[in-house]
């Protein structure tokens, strides 16, 4: 167990134990069992690690070739065209994402920190919440196959890049 000294720093008691200093601090702070600080360091080893893993994710480009517009009043997608466009994902601390357009045009994606993934047909993607340039909410479904690519969804519109 552990024991108080009668020695004090500042009027207070000074503890001592076999353990270390680190199991002295959590004891003077009323942890006075293993369990307990086994617990404890756990939990604060655990909250480390998220912070860790919370940090910004590497930089990364996809391109695209390839473009089709979802016809909300149709529900049908247009024709594949050939147009350029790029993306450079967590593109900040933020992981905000940067898209170029093929008419040249940069847009950015603010992201709002909603990240979800699944699979559609055997497929994984992750999706992205995000807000536009003009305060509109945007989704990204974005497919570890490029040849289907990405979507891009906001109100009752979607685009799909795809790279083939």
């Amino acid at each position: 167990m552990y024991t108080v000294c009668p020695q004090s720093l500042n009027g207070k008691k000074k503890i001592n134990t076999k353990h270390g200093y680190l199991f002295d601090l959590l004891i003077s702070i009323g942890i006075k069992t293993k369990n307990a600080m086994k617990k404890l360091l756990l939990t604060f080893a655990l909250t480390i690690l998220s912070v860790g893993f919370g940090k910004a994710q590497d930089k990364f480009r996809a391109d695209f070739n390839y473009i089709c517009f979802y016809d909300s009043d149709t529900k049908t997608w247009s024709e594949w065209t050939p147009a350029e466009h790029t993306l450079i994902f967590n593109y900040n601390s933020n992981n905000d994402i940067v898209h170029f357009t093929a008419k040249g045009e940069m847009i950015t994606y603010r992201n709002v920190g909603n990240k979800d993934e699944g699979y559609t047909n055997g497929k994984h993607y992750q999706i992205l919440d995000l807000i536009d340039e003009d305060g509109n909410f945007v989704r990204i479904q974005l497919f570890d196959d490029q040849s289907i690519g990405m979507k891009l969804m906001w109100g009752n519109q979607m685009v799909q890049f795809s790279k083939v």
